[in-house]
């Protein structure tokens, strides 16, 4: 593990590794950027993220408008699982929130939290990797793709 790779882990358990905000500018897709900052209205920059826990956010990540980010700050925690009320309702209504191409981005949160507190960090970040590549040829892909782009082989 990398020395900074925990500030992948969003708060509310979401792997940023894969997501395409931060994987696009790591191996700089600028298609993929820009598509992305047409749709969500930002700047190619804005669009630009190191992960949930680093300096350089997306606009949606800082403010965080379903309040993992805030509550995490009240509860004194880094994570979701780290708190007493673990796993919360805040929790449970987010897990339906966000399809993209059939994919439900957050319908595991609570059971990758749940993987988070029983293995480390270290585990689950390994675990995370390699769910985020094609089981084919190894390419690493955006959470919500369903056909590796290289080899063409089903994803998800």
């Amino acid at each position: 593990m990398e020395k900074d790779d925990w500030k992948l882990i969003g708060i509310c358990g979401i792997y940023c590794g894969d997501c395409p905000s931060y994987l696009a500018h790591q191996t700089n897709d600028i298609g993929e950027l820009k598509s992305r900052a047409q749709r969500m209205g930002f700047t190619l920059e804005e669009v630009r993220c190191d992960g949930c826990h680093s300096d350089n956010l997306m606009p949606t990540c800082i403010e965080c408008r379903h309040g993992f980010r805030q509550c995490a700050k009240e509860h004194r925690v880094t994570w979701c699982f780290e708190c007493s009320d673990f796993p919360c309702q805040r929790l449970e209504d987010f897990k339906d929130i966000h399809v993209e191409n059939g994919i439900s981005h957050h319908k595991h949160l609570v059971n990758e939290l749940y993987y988070l507190k029983e293995n480390g960090i270290e585990d689950w970040l390994t675990k995370k990797e390699r769910e985020g590549c094609c089981p084919q040829c190894g390419k690493k892909v955006y959470w919500c793709t369903r056909t590796c782009p290289d080899c063409g082989t089903g994803i998800r």
